[in-house]
């Protein structure tokens, strides 16, 4: 008997039906060890920064199921998530049932596959490899090195601010973001401005509508654009036509994706990650935490095919995206479905919605480019003495991609065919008084698109810290922005006025790249927390 232990119980039957009757499949249920609570007791700093972990109580009984198992098992088959914490987690499970059940070291191996599906998950068995130390060791200096920042910055706004508060390395980063854009809109003096347009119509007695080039602050002006706008002739001075192609977005990875279903669902990156687990759970979409926007030979394949047949082979256009991440965990694909061929898939409604824009984007990212006609007609009123009125159109000439995905198109401006020299008829004008905007709060989907932009934190991370920061009351979501709250902008001001360097965009992009290093092989481990402590 060959015992293959994942991390969550929903895989289980899932599994065991691909694998048969020589196979058992429990889980672990993520986590089996962590650091405990007291400083003293986690990390020996002096002896290279060793962390000592415990057993969770609440895993006790999951590992003594393991270990039944284990005992009677000629083969343990570690099969966690391809990434840096299911490596962690295999390796935890190997040393608790090895140090504390007398399990043979010599039965352990490591499998990983990036989906759940029959083909992925009998060849990942067929290659099995040993842990990962790079992979391991990357994941315990992050987790070392975030409870060094939450200890030693926790203890001191303990003792400062008031008991119960805490900072993180990538936690306090991100509140100094969404606290510095409050204080931008705070200090932000509107200004008075007016907005004006014109209804029209062509020679053909075809009604659109023109705006002004300007928006003006002086109302003066406002008064003689009307003046002149109602008595003088309005005349098509210039016709600017260009033809453009766009090209279709790369397929999902980790943040593309919780952008994405925010702007498109209204999903939460917290919301959006529950629903994707479900998805790759239930072997219907590949693992969802990467960095990659590469999809492998065999998708490619089958997104080619269904592409001919669904649209056309006009429509197919084979296409590489290349990332820019250097990190060794996220070597896997792009989020993609497991089988491209089906369309529609999910037994939830939210399962059913996420299925399908990742579908939508891995099918579009492999299609022609869409051509569109941008037209934008410049009029002249009287002898010019005011400003310019104009509109801006676009025609699509051929859908491309936008045949998958009619939603990313936005909406198309139609405008009537004009000559230069062509007299329009003016219908009436409107004048609306406005006031300049300060800059927008974050949404949640904007400030993981920041984030990233900055090498703020890992894309897998990106839920949990904007979940943290609403579970500790240091910002409020209203509708879709977030507001720092009194407590939370009182703790980052304090880190910003003490620690401004260790809460800064170039200070946790660089740990975050050393990380990677570590990763990849290329840093001690040792090395990098001493720098850094």
């Amino acid at each position: 008997m060959k015992l293959v232990i994942v991390e969550s119980p929903s895989k289980e039957k899932t599994i065991e039906k691909y694998l048969g009757d020589d196979y058992v499949v429990k889980a672990s249920v993520g986590h089996v060890r962590d650091l405990p609570k007291s400083k003293k007791d986690a990390i020996d700093i002096k002896k290279g920064f060793k962390p000592h972990y415990v057993v969770s109580p609440k895993k006790k009984k999951v590992i003594e199921e393991l270990a039944k198992k284990a005992k009677k098992a000629d083969e343990i088959l570690l099969a966690t998530d391809p990434d840096r914490e299911g490596e962690a987690i295999a390796w935890h499970v190997m040393e608790v049932l090895s140090d504390k059940h007398d399990i043979d070291r010599g039965k352990f191996k490591r499998v990983s596959f990036n989906e759940i599906t029959k083909e992925a998950v009998l060849e990942a068995i067929k290659k099995p490899r040993k842990i990962d130390e790079d992979l391991l060791k990357a994941q315990e200096a992050r987790r070392v090195l975030d409870r060094l920042v939450g200890y030693d910055l926790s203890g001191l706004i303990w003792k400062k601010l008031r008991y119960g508060l805490s900072a993180g390395r990538v936690q306090s980063p991100a509140l100094r973001l969404i606290a510095e854009r409050e204080r931008e809109i705070r200090a932000f003096k509107p200004e008075d401005y007016w907005v004006i347009t014109a209804d029209v119509s062509s020679p053909k007695k075809e009604e659109f509508e023109l705006s002004c080039s300007e928006e003006p602050r002086d109302k003066d002006l406002v008064d003689k654009i009307l003046e002149v706008g109602k008595k003088e002739d309005w005349i098509v001075s210039e016709i600017q036509e260009k033809k453009a192609k766009r090209n279709p977005y790369a397929p999902f990875k980790t943040s593309t994706l919780q952008q994405a279903a925010s702007s498109r669902l209204g999903f939460s990156p917290a919301r959006t990650m529950v629903v994707a687990q479900q998805l790759y759970e239930a072997g219907l979409i590949t693992y969802m935490r990467t960095d990659s926007t590469t999809l492998s030979k065999q998708a490619l394949g089958q997104i080619a095919e269904v592409v001919k047949e669904k649209f056309g082979d006009k429509y197919y256009q084979a296409r590489k995206y290349s990332g820019k991440s250097k990190s060794a965990q996220e070597a896997h694909e792009a989020i993609r479905p497991s089988n491209v061929s089906l369309e529609e898939a999910g037994s939830k409604k939210d399962q059913k919605r996420l299925y399908k824009l990742i579908w939508k984007r891995a099918i579009s990212s492999q299609m022609a480019p869409a051509e569109i006609l941008r037209t934008k007609i410049i009029t002249k009123v009287g002898d010019g003495n005011i400003p310019d009125f104009s509109v801006n159109g676009s025609r699509t000439l051929f859908e491309g991609w936008l045949k998958a995905d009619p939603k990313a198109r936005g909406d198309d401006v139609e405008i009537p065919e004009l000559d230069e020299g062509d007299e329009l008829s003016l219908i009436e004008m409107h004048v609306e008084d406005k006031q300049t905007q300060p800059p927008s709060r974050y949404s949640e989907a904007r400030l993981v698109k920041e984030l990233e932009k900055r090498g703020i934190g890992r894309p897998s991370t990106y839920a949990s810290i904007i979940k943290t920061l609403l579970n500790r009351s240091y910002v409020t979501k209203e509708g879709r922005a977030l507001h720092p709250t009194d407590t939370g902008e009182v703790v980052s001001e304090f880190l910003e006025e003490n620690f401004e360097e260790y809460i800064s965009d170039d200070f946790t992009a660089e740990m975050e790249d050393e990380l990677d290093e570590i990763a990849a092989g290329e840093a001690s481990y040792e090395e990098t927390l001493e720098e850094f402590y």
